[in-house]
């Protein structure tokens, strides 16, 4: 059990002594994320995509949208490999990701913990591209046969030819309502801090809501369940 708090709260710990060196924290915005989900599932394989919009300034402006493809490779009971890609529309330019992530489970009779580690490359047009890397962890709890409760904690470090540093933390709730074996839906509340790399960071409350489509669940091993940020 200590181990599994230390783990769940190194990201919370490495926010702290960044934000003690930051000049300043800005005031709340509160942002949603809102996206639809296809799964395919077969043998030792999840094929998903995901079209995801982002809304920021209290819900009152579009900052992006998004369409993410990923594959997770069951390599065993406890370990996937995801290779994954995203393309990114942004009011000012459009931007792609690739990236690569080892997802490790801890299983338990009613839960799982997942590490999830990802490398990803920004390619950011108009402006500098960047390396990224990521650590989060996720407890999912099945509360019901119906309801999964998750509890999530993160951070991103950027890599770039003009900046590197701590970009930024995530953390917070969300339940899975598991309507049938098709549709489930997401909703949770998360809070974020982000990096404006002048050593001022900004806080933001993130709604997120998802509705996910199981186009079939016929899978060997028991897959993750984490969020793509």
């Amino acid at each position: 059990m200590k181990k599994l708090l230390i783990i769940c709260c190194f990201p919370f710990l490495q926010y702290s002594g960044y934000a003690q060196e930051a000049t300043s924290i800005s005031d709340w915005d509160n942002t949603m994320y809102a996206s639809n989900k296809f799964n395919y599932r077969k043998d030792q394989r999840k094929n998903s995509f995901e079209f995801q919009t982002r809304y920021n300034n209290d819900f009152s402006e579009l900052e992006q949208w998004h369409l993410e493809a990923a594959t997770s490779f069951f390599v065993s009971k406890k370990w996937e490999i995801v290779p994954d890609f995203r393309f990114t529309r942004k009011p000012t330019r459009t931007e792609y990701r690739p990236g690569i992530g080892v997802v490790y489970k801890n299983l338990f009779s009613k839960s799982q913990l997942v590490h999830q580690v990802k490398y990803q490359y920004d390619i950011k047009n108009g402006i500098s591209n960047s390396h990224g890397m990521r650590y989060a962890a996720f407890y999912n709890y099945l509360f019901s046969e119906k309801i999964i409760l998750t509890a999530l904690a993160g951070g991103l470090f950027e890599i770039g030819p003009d900046w590197s540093g701590f970009l930024g933390f995530r953390g917070g709730l969300s339940g899975a309502y598991i309507f049938n074996d098709v549709h489930s839906m997401n909703i949770g509340y998360f809070y974020g801090a982000v990096n404006q790399k002048t050593n001022d960071y900004n806080n933001i409350g993130i709604f997120n809501i998802q509705l996910i489509i199981n186009l079939n669940k016929e899978y060997k091993y028991t897959p993750a369940k984490y969020f793509s940020f």
